[in-house]
């Protein structure tokens, strides 16, 4: 009960705090620049520790308000607070901001910005130093590459090749704990993502992955290079507390490239996951994607677009939506998703995932809503959250890919997510008549949430509907037995069955039936060319696909 009690009275201290932010980012809109400091300001009073962006705002509020005393005391806040928490702040963002030009001509800006300069200096070849051995690590690292191999077995016969790329166990050892990794995004960006091994990580066994998403994605804009432990404290306390076996990937987006919006961000996930299995001993049929707030909905995204390398899918206060395109719920029966929700959230309302619930459990989903009542969205701050994290963890032990499940639904308005295991959409249809089977299905969304300036919780009307279509989508259902592949399309213009030796005899015909009608029947055997580049393409060892049969209608 005393628990409680202090719970009780922290709430509303964060609600109020989240409040002030609120009010000050109005008053700033408006130009009204005292009223944005002071407002600023009580934020700081109340949650000092989390301070770095909001004494930044509050000094340029001041320096607009021509407060020079105020100002000041808001800038040396900022730099106090990136110092404590080892950020590099960056003298150039200062420089430019024109919101302090009011301060240029003050002898007292002209001391800070030196003695910024010449920390950010100091931090810079610090940092150099880390971010050289940390490449030089993973430059070793990368003369394991698993893929590396394959490139001299023209010779081999197939079935060799196919058990080789099963049975290959050729992995360095690794004595870190955290490694420090980069990830190319494009020719000249890149992106630092860290991976913490478990204690005694042993290459020759296979172990279980989960990625978290961080939240916050629109307030990142630059690129990181090196990472270090900060990702495993905090809010992610109770993922390392529980991980035990599991190795655990920080990923880092920013608001050009992540995995919500925009979409040009979205392979990097598993592209990192492809990075990482050519050095490091991974179980295929056991990675896992979770996260908090645009993080969890970038959790929610992969189930719905891009599930095929990923068991199962997890998000703490999630909206869960495709932001890109349309939400196609129906791909959830491929796979599952674990959701914790909290009833004073105002980035998705209990309504609302009480609604979705309703649906999944209409579909017959593998669908799970935890609900924690008397927490806003940062629920994982508190320690109250840790039971939700236990179950997440039990949850995620049960958990095994079938890359091979005989039932497949998918349904995508971009033949980019046309794949889902063994079947790929290769080109929609999107004038053809529709099937009766493929509906959108949605709901609407009457309540949301706002918080008072007295931090109280207070449902408002609102007329949402929960997922957007703005393009026409195409969907298949396909299901195998016997060696006979037996589908339904709707929308479809040509899609590719890939074939595995675990799903057919490959000595027997292969049937395919489409939409009631023989397609074709005939023996599939082993397309090496075609195997050998799907491996390359995924560094997979469990999902192997040996041959494709390509269907194209009328």
């Amino acid at each position: 009960m005393k628990k409680l009690f202090i719970l009780l009275l922290f709430v509303p201290e964060l609600l109020s705090a989240q409040n002030y932010i609120g009010k000050a980012d109005s008053c700033f809109k408006v130009q009204d620049y005292v009223c944005a400091g002071t407002n600023y300001d009580l934020f700081l009073e109340k949650i000092e520790n989390e301070s770095n962006n909001i004494a930044y705002r509050s000094a340029v509020s001041w320096s607009l308000a021509k407060n020079k005393e105020k100002a000041f005391a808001a800038i040396h806040l900022y730099i106090k607070n990136n110092a404590l928490n080892n950020n590099p702040f960056f003298s150039d963002e200062m420089l430019k901001e024109k919101g302090f030009d009011f301060l240029k001509s003050d002898s007292r800006w002209r001391q800070i910005i030196a003695d910024v300069e010449r920390n950010e200096e100091a931090i810079r070849l610090k940092e150099k130093k880390t971010v050289d051995s940390a490449v030089a690590v993973q430059t070793s690292l990368e003369k394991h590459q698993m893929t590396d191999w394959i490139n001299s077995v023209e010779v081999m016969d197939s079935r060799i090749i196919y058990n080789k790329i099963r049975n290959y166990d050729g992995f360095p050892d690794i004595h870190s704990h955290y490694l420090s990794l980069q990830f190319r995004i494009t020719d000249s960006l890149k992106m630092a993502f860290l991976v913490v091994l478990p204690a005694n990580y042993d290459p020759k066994k296979r172990y279980s992955v989960l990625f978290f998403l961080h939240g916050a994605i629109g307030m990142n804009s630059g690129y990181i290079n090196y990472l270090n432990d900060w990702d495993t404290g905090g809010w992610n306390r109770f993922y390392t507390k529980y991980a035990n076996d599991v190795i655990m990937v920080y990923p880092h987006g920013n608001k050009n490239y992540n995995w919500m919006y925009p979409d040009k961000g979205f392979y990097m996930v598993p592209a990192i996951l492809k990075q990482i299995k050519q050095v490091i001993n991974i179980d295929d049929n056991r990675v896992f994607i979770s996260g908090h707030s645009n993080g969890a909905t970038g959790s929610f995204s992969y189930l719905m677009k891009q599930l095929s390398p990923f068991a199962a899918f997890y998000g703490f206060n999630t909206r869960p939506r495709v932001a890109t395109g349309g939400t196609y719920i129906k791909n959830i029966l491929n796979r599952s998703f674990f959701n914790v929700s909290t009833d004073s959230d105002y980035y998705y309302p209990p309504d609302a995932n009480d609604s979705l619930s309703m649906v999944m459990k209409r579909i017959r989903a593998d669908y799970q809503d935890h609900r924690y009542n008397g927490f806003p969205h940062w629920f994982p701050q508190f320690d109250q959250s840790e039971p939700a994290f236990k179950l997440l963890f039990d949850d995620l032990a049960k958990r095994k890919r079938n890359p091979f499940h005989p039932k497949i639904y998918w349904e995508c308005d971009d033949v980019k997510y046309g794949r889902c295991d063994w079947i790929a959409i290769n080109q929609l249809d999107t004038l053809a008549a529709r099937a009766d089977w493929q509906q959108n299905i949605n709901f609407k969304m009457t309540k949301w949430i706002e918080l008072d300036s007295k931090s109280k919780a207070h449902v408002r009307d609102t007329a949402l509907t929960a997922f957007k279509f703005s393009k026409r989508s195409g969907a298949i259902n396909a299901n195998y037995n016997n060696n006979t592949f037996t589908v339904l399309t709707s929308d479809i213009k040509s899609f590719s069955i890939l074939i595995s030796p675990e799903m057919v005899e490959l000595d027997k015909p292969v049937s395919v039936i489409v939409n009631g009608k023989l397609y074709s029947k005939t023996k599939i055997g082993y397309n090496k060319d075609y195997m050998i580049a799907g491996f390359k393409e995924t560094a997979d060892r469990s999902a192997i696909w040996v041959n494709h049969i390509d269907v194209n209608l009328p």
